[in-house]
């Protein structure tokens, strides 16, 4: 493997001058420099030997069971369609909360779902949701006790602010889409998350997600069989005086004749959790708390959900998502 300089970081590069967002193994002797290294410049990187063996397979089931659900009839889904009030539930193409993407979606929080958003068409749906969910969970600990160490924090702030978390997970399709498209319409619209860390695992190797670096340019993220993609969001971004770098990301329409399947875990401490500055250096933002930044995000997306999209993006005059 090659390595280049990269915004003053050692970053790895293919052979064939195509750009790379590292791989980083967790069981690595390095892999604390590997992350700040990372984590302070492309803000992205697949990891891997993350999961036991036993956790990889009930993941590998889970996968199964998303596609499953995916696979059902639009009648069937809508039955469980999003509702705002709770933050759960299923998205179609063709619903306000997607925006312009060109997906369907199903969300949910553990602790937060009722009952009934539960589909009981697929067998140990929720009760796979639930034990998948947990073991995300537990990485998220195990990979915030290592920014704790990147940041210099003996005291893990990280670790410790997300014991009790406030988890969402999003199951994602992206259909065979042969239609008309508007002008810059992406599989998903170029965005950044808005919470403490994301997970997400490609299905499939199917290309179309990417990176843009702090100059502007757009780096694909690889496909590595048994890896999940790990992203700052804008809050811990904020919560490291800018330290660590949440950047901008997307889902091109380069393979509309392949359907793709995404799993997506956003981690976001719990409510009441002061975000102030966790570095050495003066502050550059006043301290909030968490829940600030999730009512914020969600009383937008209240108010009208034809205007507003998940992401808190909105529409311009003509209609345009910003």
């Amino acid at each position: 493997m090659f390595y280049y300089h990269f915004l003053g970081k050692n970053i790895n590069k293919k052979k064939n001058g195509e750009n790379m967002i590292p791989v980083i193994d967790l069981n690595d002797k390095n892999v604390v420099e590997k992350f700040k290294e990372t984590y302070t410049t492309i803000g992205f990187a697949v990891l891997t030997n993350h999961f036991t063996k036993d956790e990889q397979q009930l993941y590998n089931s889970w996968f199964k069971i998303i596609k499953e659900f995916f696979d059902l009839d639009l009648e069937i889904k809508n039955q469980y369609e999003f509702d705002i009030n709770v933050m759960c539930g299923y998205g179609s193409l063709a619903s306000p909360i997607n925006g312009l993407d060109l997906s369907e979606t199903f969300n949910f929080g553990r602790g937060r779902i009722p009952l009934h958003f539960w589909p009981k068409e697929i067998l140990n749906f929720k009760e796979t949701a639930l034990e998948a969910t947990s073991i995300a969970d537990s990485l998220n600990l195990k990979v915030l006790s290592i920014f704790d160490e990147v940041i210099g924090r003996p005291d893990k702030p990280l670790t410790n602010a997300h014991k009790e978390n406030y988890t969402t997970t999003r199951l994602i399709h992206y259909p065979i889409y042969d239609g008309e498209l508007r002008d810059g319409q992406e599989r998903m619209g170029e965005h950044n998350d808005y919470g403490t860390l994301t997970f997400l695992w490609q299905l499939e190797d199917v290309p179309g997600l990417e990176v843009k670096d702090l100059d502007g340019n757009w780096h694909p993220v690889p496909y590595i069989e048994n890896g999940v993609v790990c992203n700052i969001a804008d809050l811990l971004q904020r919560w490291t005086n800018d330290f660590l770098k949440s950047t901008r990301h997307r889902v091109l329409k380069s393979h509309l004749h392949i359907p793709r399947y995404s799993l997506t875990h956003f981690i976001d401490p719990a409510p009441n959790t002061r975000i102030e500055n966790l570095m050495k250096t003066p502050p550059i933002y006043p301290v909030i708390e968490a829940l600030d930044v999730t009512d914020l995000f969600a009383d937008r997306l209240s108010k009208d959900a034809s205007v507003f999209d998940y992401r808190g993006r909105i529409k311009d005059e003509n209609g345009y998502w910003l």
